[in-house]
């Protein structure tokens, strides 16, 4: 779940510059039942805010980068020809569609100024399976008979780890701040709490701020003599961005036709507007519906008295035109 705090700062980023939260959780695509798109083209997919690059290997025939969406559903079988299966089993909130990811994969964002909130990550099954027993390419995680042979280093405690790290680009150059998750972590004193994940984990990315893109990287302790040994797979889902108001001179014309006083305010709220009907809604910093009418006169006295003191935030709907402003009780 995003935290509060995650929740205040992306609402408050929104109030401030006329932006909306919109998330991408992947249902509206179309799929047969227990399959994956998987063209024989190197053809992203994409919704209104974001593209979702994907390459084919023509040469060798199979998918060799970028993102999958799928539904296919298989936390058990171990090996490559299960590489669409999480071991979470279904999307965030037991959903019936997420994407899985390989090393090096892009998104890139297409509505300019936007930040990138977060999303879900998790194990693909594939991953899971490989760490947690090993395979014909990778050790087991925390076993020292692999790579980690002929060290001091307690058999089971190697200190392994696999991480997904998140870059961001603005006008393509790449920014000095960048995000880490562990996909499995085996570095802790007490092994007791080395994991690999198999839940969906939130992972906060508008320290990134404004982006472009993002490129996903993935690292291992497990590398041999060719490079990483660990299946180089991740999923994703719920991709949730704030993009900038679009409504331009509309939208400012609209918040000078809304006059709203005293703000701070102790019991009533004046609200003046020239386009009728209007409707408000008053909510809490977390969401909560406190208060909400439907003014038909310009001239509107609106009694609140009731509510504590602390911030709020009003929504005033005009027509297809939206206006957040925040309010203050004393």
């Amino acid at each position: 779940m995003v935290n509060t705090r995650t929740v205040l700062l992306a609402l408050t980023i929104s109030l401030q510059l006329g932006a909306q939260t919109t998330i991408t959780d992947f249902e509206t695509f179309t799929l047969s039942p227990n399959s994956a798109y998987s063209p024989t083209t190197s053809t992203p997919f994409q919704t209104a805010q974001a593209k979702f690059h994907y390459e084919w290997n023509d040469q060798f025939s199979f998918w060799s980068g970028g993102f999958s969406y799928t539904n296919i559903y298989d936390s058990i079988t171990a090996g490559y020809m299960n590489e669409y299966g999480v071991r979470a089993y279904k999307g965030v909130n037991n959903s019936a569609t997420f994407i899985v990811g390989l090393d090096e994969a892009k998104i890139t964002l297409t509505v300019p100024q936007s930040t990138v909130n977060g999303f879900y990550v998790t194990n693909t099954t594939y991953a899971y399976k490989s760490m947690a027993s090993g395979d014909l390419f990778a050790r087991k995680f925390g076993d020292t008979t692999g790579t980690g042979s002929g060290t001091t280093i307690a058999q089971g405690s190697y200190p392994d780890f696999f991480k997904l790290i998140v870059k961001g680009y603005d006008n393509g150059a790449l920014k000095n701040d960048s995000v880490s998750v562990f996909l499995a972590n085996f570095t802790f004193t007490n092994n007791a709490q080395d994991f690999i994940l198999d839940t969906w984990q939130y992972v906060n990315t508008s320290v990134l701020g404004h982006v472009d893109s993002l490129q996903f990287f993935m690292r291992s302790s497990d590398v041999g003599q060719f490079g990483i040994n660990t299946p180089l797979y991740f999923a994703l889902d719920n991709f949730e961005m704030l993009i900038p108001s679009t409504v331009g001179i509309d939208k400012n014309k609209l918040l000078s036709d809304i006059q709203i006083y005293p703000n701070p305010f102790r019991s009533e709220l004046h609200l003046l507007t020239q386009s009728l009907p209007a409707e408000i809604v008053v909510s809490d910093v977390t969401g909560k519906l406190i208060y909400s009418e439907i003014l038909l006169e310009k001239s509107s006295l609106i009694d609140l008295s009731f509510l504590q003191s602390g911030v709020y935030m009003i929504e005033i709907k005009q027509g297809f035109d939206t206006t957040y402003k925040k309010l203050i009780k004393n």
